[in-house]
C-alpha cells in the first residue's frame, strides 16, 4: 500500500468513528504513537506501520469466502462485526504496542467450526520463523530442508507441537511476535509458498463441548532478536500472574533445591540379584547345582536356559556375560516368590534374628519389600561365601554403584528407576542416595489404561476392570481414544484422581525410606483431550487441569519434587523439572531406527539391565543432526522464558550420550543453555563413561549451582555464521559457545574452536571447557 493511500484511508476512516453499527468500509485504520494497523474486514488481511517506517509490514494475508459482514462496529482504535455465515464475531483492538484479535462463535450454533487467521506467506524483509519446537527452533524462510520438513510433517497441534503457544517473524530490521491466548485447539499448517519460501496458517476449530467459544491472538512489534517473542510471552505470563519462579517453587517444596547443579541420571539393573553380586561365581554355580535341599528346589524352578548358564558357568573358565545376566535374572525371579521359603529345606542352615523375625510371620501379612527381604536374606544365608550382603545388591540402584558416584565428586544427581518395585527391592539404596544429597523417585503414568487381562500390558496401565470399562477417553463419533502405541485407551484424567491417590499413597507406605521425587510421564506432554463421554465429560482445559492438579497433589501431599515429560509452558507452574524440552523424542516411527539391519537401529528394550534402546550408541541420521543439533537452527526460547521457573533436560530416548555424532555438540548446548545432562547408567556404563561425565560434571554443576534457577535474561549470535553464540543471565555470569572449528574473539575473550567460556561479571573470571 502507498504512503499516500495510507493516508487517504487513515482520513477516511476516522470519520466513521462515530458510528456504532453500520456497513463496513474496505479498509478499517487503527493507529496509536506505536504503529498503524490497517485491517480488511472482508478478507481479514491486515498490515502495519511501525511508526518510525514508511515501510508496510504484513500481520496476515487476504482470505476468500468468510461471506457477508453485517453489526460493523468502531469506537476509537477498537473495531468488531459479525459473519453471520460463519457464526462467528471479529474483535480487533490496538492496545499501546500489541494489537488483540478475537474471533467468538455464537451461542446460537453448536457445530465444530474452523476459523483460519492469520494466514502468513513470504515477503521481501522475511528472514525466518522463530518457532517453539522443544527447546526453540529458527528456521530460515529459504531453507530447502526445512522447509520439506515442516511441509510433510502435516498440522501441529499447538499444545503438543510447540513447547509454548506464540511464534515470531524475524524480519530484516525488526521481529512480529504472535501469542495465542487459546493455546486448545489449535493447529499449524505449514506450505510452499509461489515463490519457493515457507508460508503458515493457524487455524481454530470451536468444538461444542466448550462454554466459551473464543479463539484470540496477540501480535507484537519488537527489535530485532531471535528470542523477542520468548521474552515477549514471558512478559505476558507476568501480567496475567501464570508465572511462577523456581525461588517460589523451593519455598513450598525445599528439597527442588537438590536439582540445581544436579546432573539426571536414569539407572538400570533394578533386580534383586545382579551379576555384580556374586563374588565367586564358578564356586556360586556349584552350589546351585549341587545336592543340597535349598539347590534342589531353586534348580527345579528354573527353565532351560538357566540350567544350561548355569552349567557353562560351572564348566568354563572365563562364561559370558550372557550367562552371569540370564543366571542372576532367574535367581531374582524365584527371589520374589511369596512361596520361596519352605520351612523343612532351612533347618539346617543359620538364620539371624531378622530373618526369623520375618519367616515367624505370615506370608500374607508381609508388605512387598518385607517379601524381597525375607527371601534375599535366606537366600544369602545358604549360599553366604559366595555372595555379598543383600544390603549391597543390586546394578543401577545399588549402595556400590551410588558410592562411586560420591566418590567421583558427583554430589548432585537426580536419579530415576524404571518402577517403584527397584524401590521395593533396593531400599538400602534409596536410603543411601537420600544420605548423600541425592534425588531419587521412580517413573510413574496415568495416561494409558489396559485391561487386566492384557498380556502385553506395563504396570502404570493396570488398573482393575471397572475404570477399563468406564474410564476411558471417548471420541467425538463415540469410539474410545485408543492409548499409547494402540494399546488399550486414553485414561481420563477426570477420574484418574481416587486411583493415583491409591497407588501413590500405597507406594509411598510400603518404602522403609521413601522416594523424595516423582515423575509422571505424559501429563506435560502437550497431548490434551476433548472428552465426549457423557459420564466424565471435558474440554482440552479441564483435560489439562486435571493432570496438573494431581501433579500438584504428589508434590503437595508427600512434599515431592515431581516431574513429567516435555514441560509444555501449561504445566510450568507446577513442575519441577522436564525431560524431552532440551531434545525431544527423535525419530519416532522412522524405520531406520527400528530396522536391527540399519547402521541406525537404535535397539530394543532388552536386555532389562540395561535396554540397548538406551544405552546402546548409534550414529543419528544425518536429517536428524540438521534439525534437532544444528546450532545454527537452534534458539533458547524456553530458557529465555522459564529458566528461573523449571529445570528441563533431554527425553529419555535422547540422553547426551546415545548419538555417536552429538555428543560434543550437545555438551556445549547444555553449557550454553545452562541444562543439566541426562545419562543412562548402570555399573558397567558408569565405568565405560566416567571420564567424560566427570569432566562435563565438574563445568556445569559448579555453574548451574549458581545460576540455575535464575532467568536467562538475553542470547545472540555473534558469528555471521552462527556458530559462536553467546547466553547472559543477568549481570552475573556470561556463557559463551564456539561450536565451529576455529577459535573466536569476543572482547577480549578468546572462544577456543568446540568449546564453551563462561564469563563472571563481578571478577571477570573466565572457565573454559573443550570437547575436541
Amino acid at each position: 500500500m502507498s504512503r499516500s493511500r495510507f493516508y487517504v484511508l487513515s482520513i477516511a476512516v476516522l470519520l466513521l468513528t462515530s458510528i456504532s453499527v453500520g456497513a463496513a468500509p474496505e479498509t478499517v485504520c487503527l493507529r496509536n504513537a506505536v504503529w498503524t494497523v490497517d485491517i480488511d474486514p472482508q478478507s481479514l488481511a491486515v498490515e502495519t506501520y511501525p511508526a518510525d517506517s514508511e515501510i508496510s509490514l504484513p500481520i496476515s494475508w487476504a482470505q476468500t469466502g468468510l461471506g457477508t459482514i453485517t453489526e460493523f462496529s468502531q469506537e476509537d482504535n477498537t473495531v468488531s462485526w459479525r459473519l453471520p455465515e460463519r457464526f462467528l464475531t471479529v474483535r480487533f483492538e490496538l492496545i499501546d504496542d500489541t494489537l488483540s484479535v478475537e474471533f467468538i462463535q455464537d451461542k446460537r450454533t453448536n457445530d465444530a467450526l474452523s476459523v483460519t487467521w492469520p494466514v502468513i506467506e513470504d515477503f521481501e524483509s522475511l528472514r525466518g520463523y522463530i518457532l517453539p519446537f522443544f527447546e526453540g527452533s529458527y528456521v530460515p524462510k529459504d531453507d530447502v530442508m526445512w522447509r520439506d520438513f515442516l511441509c510433510e510433517r502435516g498440522p501441529i497441534n499447538t499444545t503438543a507441537g510447540l513447547s509454548m503457544p506464540f511464534w515470531g517473524l524475524h524480519l530484516a530490521d525488526r521481529t512480529l511476535t504472535y501469542i495465542l491466548t487459546n493455546p486448545f485447539n489449535n493447529q499449524i499448517h505449514f506450505n510452499k509458498t509461489l515463490a519457493h519460501g515457507l508460508g503458515m496458517q493457524i487455524s481454530h476449530t470451536f468444538t461444542p463441548n466448550w462454554e466459551q467459544k473464543r479463539y484470540a491472538v496477540r501480535i507484537t512489534l519488537d527489535a530485532a532478536s531471535p528470542v523477542a517473542p520468548a521474552k515477549r510471552y514471558r512478559k505476558w505470563l507476568k501480567q496475567n500472574a501464570e508465572f511462577v519462579s523456581f525461588t517460589e517453587k523451593i519455598q513450598k517444596t525445599p528439597a527442588a533445591k537438590k536439582l540445581l547443579g544436579a546432573a539426571h541420571i536414569y539407572l538400570w539393573g533394578g533386580k534383586l540379584l545382579s551379576q555384580y553380586d556374586v563374588t565367586d561365581w564358578k564356586a556360586f554355580a556349584t552350589g546351585l547345582s549341587g545336592d543340597t535341599e535349598v539347590a534342589k528346589q531353586i534348580w527345579a524352578q528354573l527353565n532351560a536356559e538357566g540350567r544350561k548358564a548355569i552349567l557353562e558357568i560351572v564348566q568354563v573358565d572365563y562364561p559370558s556375560k550372557y550367562s552371569l545376566r540370564v543366571v542372576s535374572r532367574a535367581i531374582s525371579e524365584q527371589l520374589e516368590k511369596q512361596d520361596f521359603y519352605k520351612p523343612a529345606l532351612w533347618t539346617e542352615i543359620p538364620l539371624t534374628s531378622e530373618t526369623k523375625a520375618l519367616i515367624s510371620r505370615d506370608v500374607s501379612t508381609l508388605l512387598i519389600p518385607e517379601l524381597y527381604r525375607r527371601n534375599c536374606l535366606l537366600f544369602y544365608a545358604a549360599f553366604s561365601d559366595t555372595l555379598r550382603h543383600p544390603d549391597e545388591w543390586g546394578d543401577g540402584l545399588s549402595v556400590k554403584l551410588l558410592e562411586r558416584f560420591a566418590e567421583n565428586g558427583l554430589d548432585r544427581l537426580w536419579l530415576g528407576v524404571d518402577s517403584w518395585q527397584d524401590g521395593f527391592r533396593h531400599p538400602k539404596a534409596v536410603a543411601k542416595a537420600k544420605a548423600l544429597g541425592y534425588l531419587i523417585g521412580p517413573y510413574d503414568s496415568y495416561h494409558s489404561i489396559h485391561h487386566p487381562n492384557e498380556k502385553d500390558t506395563w504396570e502404570t496401565a493396570q488398573f482393575d476392570l471397572t475404570l477399563y470399562e468406564t474410564g476411558a477417553i471417548v471420541n467425538a463419533d463415540g469410539t474410545k481414544s485408543k492409548g499409547f502405541k494402540k494399546k488399550g485407551y486414553h485414561l481420563s484424567p477426570l477420574v484418574a484422581q481416587p486411583y493415583v491417590e491409591k497407588r501413590v499413597n500405597g507406594i509411598v507406605e510400603q518404602m522403609s525410606t521413601d522416594f523424595n521425587t516423582w515423575f509422571i510421564d505424559c501429563d506435560a506432554y502437550g497431548e490434551l483431550y476433548d472428552d465426549y463421554s457423557a459420564s466424565h465429560p471435558a474440554t482440552q482445559l479441564d483435560d489439562m487441569n486435571a493432570r496438573l492438579a494431581r501433579i500438584a497433589w504428589i508434590r503437595d501431599t508427600h512434599n515431592m519434587v515431581v516431574g513429567s515429560e516435555g514441560g509444555a509452558a501449561y504445566s510450568a507452574s507446577v513442575l519441577h523439572f522436564a525431560h524431552g524440552m532440551t531434545l525431544p523424542v527423535i525419530g519416532w516411527g522412522d524405520p531406520d531406527m527400528k530396522s536391527k539391519t540399519s547402521p541406525y537401529y537404535v535397539g530394543g528394550y532388552w536386555p532389562p539391565e540395561g535396554p540397548a534402546v538406551h544405552i546402546k550408541q548409534v550414529p543419528l541420521k544425518p536429517n536428524y543432526l540438521y534439525h534437532y543439533y544444528d546450532p545454527r537452527f537452534r534458539l533458547p526460547l524456553y530458557q529465555i522464558v522459564f529458566q528461573d521457573s523449571v529445570i528441563t533436560t533431554h527425553h529419555w530416548g535422547s540422553g547426551s550420550l546415545k548419538f555417536k555424532n552429538t555428543i560434543g555438540t550437545l555438551a556445549l548446548l547444555e553449557l550454553l543453555y545452562n541444562v543439566p545432562p541426562l545419562y543412562h547408567l548402570n555399573m558397567a556404563e558408569f565405568s565405560k563413561h566416567k571420564a567424560w561425565i566427570k569432566q562435563h560434571y565438574a563445568f556445569f554443576s559448579p555453574l548451574h549451582k549458581q545460576i540455575g534457577g535464575q532467568a536467562m535474561t538475553d542470547f545472540e549470535w555473534l558469528s555471521e555464521d552462527k556458530l559462536v553464540q553467546r547466553t547472559e543471565f543477568g549481570n552475573i555470569v556470561e556463557v559463551y559457545a564456539n561450536f565451529g572449528p576455529d577459535p573466536f574473539k569476543y572482547k577480549g575473550v578468546i572462544i577456543p574452536a568446540r568449546s564453551a567460556v563462561a564469563r563472571w561479571g563481578d571478577t571477570g573470571k573466565v572457565e573454559v571447557f573443550s570437547v575436541e
